[in-house]
């Protein structure tokens, strides 16, 4: 019989292990940048438009439809998975999805003499890649609902640099093979995910549901700041497509520059958590960037464009934190969550962008950005950030269990998990399984199917020399008072 001490020892290097084995496996931390770099190429590049007439002529069509498509893909995707459990087979779907999404790819990007014929595979091979990027999308979220916030973090300030060094990269290879790469990306971000299974998982222990009103702080600003984005992505889309390759590249540059800059000071700064060092820098570089717009150069105009989206895609990031912190916490489906979020924020974004191409038309923003619409996003922004979802809220959203919470219970399960050599997920299980949860109970929450369960089920009762349920919880109860 261990002692609190010596369970808690065990604990912590059995926690040490691990997370020395995770540390070094840092290419794991690059594996949504795959999917990152794949939106950046195909909606901030030319790289899948062999023909720069075609691509002229459609800009508006192709930016706008690949976002409307997402989110209706997205929604779809909610629909389906209340009728069937497609999580539990997603190791096969991912694959799958992954590999429509790099077909699509290359079926964008067939260069077609007939420009009708051209227009149709085109809006063919984007739905393709909307369809497959929806799996990818809630199968990441599958996979963050369960990971510590601040590993997942980091996952994602990594990623966001190394996406925009990547579109960097693919953009100065020859035509074919930045097409070959490009449509690779889907790929390496699923086998990547595939791989980051044992990644540091939250605390699951039960905890109260946050109050609505934060919910709905949280969707305020998942609505404010893609319609501010999709302003700023409508002006930053000249009609030439010339002009807009050196322009995107430009941008994208000064966006890694930003976010590199963000990765490190968020991974290296002491003493705070990687979601708030992260949601410091979202308004401030997006307000920065609204305000230079109108009175800067146009030859320095790609830098107001690159703050303004290292602040976007660093808010997005935020929302990627956020959602599983609302999954673990009202154990809602990963798929609602992440598929409803995901719809929000394309659709929003689609709606921005609509009402930027609309200024455009009017021809009141090719040659100078209309400084009451900038000074308006701005207001709107600093409202957003004082007044609705505030840095005081984001730490209410996020906070953890309270830490006698976690000595009582979780620190139990995990010295009982080493001494009877239970894998990291049976122990999962076997702390759900003291807390009374029923086996469809824990398939929901871990994501995982009925069978899977059982099957973990199993081996815990074989490793710790029990036959039913009942003989487990008198096990626990009994090993508890030696644990604690």
């Amino acid at each position: 019989m261990f002692s609190g001490e010596a369970g808690g020892a065990t604990a912590n290097v059995d926690g040490g292990k691990r997370l020395s084995r995770l540390a070094v496996k840092p290419w794991r931390l690059l594996g949504f940048g795959y999917y990152q770099a794949w939106i950046y190429l195909a909606v901030l590049s030319t790289v899948l438009f062999t023909d720069p007439d075609f691509f002229s002529n459609h800009l508006q069509f192709t930016r706008q439809y690949f976002s409307l498509s997402v989110a209706v893909c997205l929604f779809c995707l909610i629909f389906v998975s209340q009728k069937l459990d497609i999580l539990s087979k997603r190791h096969y779907l991912l694959v799958a999805a992954a590999s429509l999404t790099a077909m699509g790819t290359v079926l964008i990007s067939l260069p077609l003499q007939d420009p009708d014929l051209h227009f149709v595979v085109v809006v063919v091979g984007m739905t393709m890649t909307s369809i497959g990027n929806a799996f990818l999308i809630v199968t990441w979220g599958a996979l963050w609902s369960r990971m510590d916030t601040d590993r997942m973090g980091l996952h994602l300030v990594v990623s966001n640099a190394f996406a925009g060094c990547l579109y960097l990269v693919v953009t100065l290879l020859p035509s074919f093979i930045a097409v070959m790469l490009t449509a690779a990306l889907p790929l390496c971000s699923a086998f990547t995910l595939l791989a980051s299974e044992d990644e540091p998982l939250r605390q699951q222990e039960d905890t109260a549901a946050k109050p609505k009103r934060l919910l709905w702080k949280a969707i305020a600003a998942m609505a404010v700041i893609p319609f501010v984005f999709g302003i700023a992505r409508a002006f930053s889309s000249p009609v030439e497509a010339a002009d807009f390759n050196g322009l995107q590249h430009m941008i994208v540059l000064g966006m890694t520059v930003f976010a590199t800059a963000v990765a490190l000071f968020v991974t290296l700064a002491p003493k705070q958590r990687i979601v708030i060092r992260l949601y410091r820098f979202v308004v401030p570089l997006m307000a920065a960037g609204f305000i230079a717009l109108p009175f800067i150069p146009n030859a320095y105009r790609w830098m107001a464009f690159s703050a303004i989206m290292c602040g976007f895609y660093s808010f997005e990031g935020l929302v990627w934190l956020l959602q599983p912190e609302y999954v673990f916490r009202t154990k809602t489906s990963t798929i609602k969550v992440f598929g409803w979020g995901r719809c929000l924020f394309h659709f929003f974004g689609f709606a921005g962008a609509t009402f930027g191409f609309y200024v455009i038309d009017q021809g009141m923003a090719l040659s100078s950005i209309p400084v009451p619409i900038c000074l308006a996003l701005v207001l709107a922004l600093i409202v957003l950030s004082t007044y609705v979802f505030t840095e005081h809220d984001l730490r209410l959203f996020i906070a953890k269990p309270k830490p006698a919470y976690e000595s009582d219970d979780a620190h139990v399960y995990r010295a009982m998990s080493a001494k009877y050599g239970l894998s990291g997920r049976e122990g999962e299980i076997l702390a759900m399984l003291g807390k009374g949860r029923s086996a469809p109970f824990i398939a929901d929450s871990l994501f995982i199917s009925k069978g899977t369960v059982k099957t973990h089920t199993r081996h815990i009762y074989d490793k710790m020399g029990v036959h039913s349920k009942q003989e487990l919880l008198d096990l626990i109860e009994g090993e508890s008072r030696g644990f604690r």
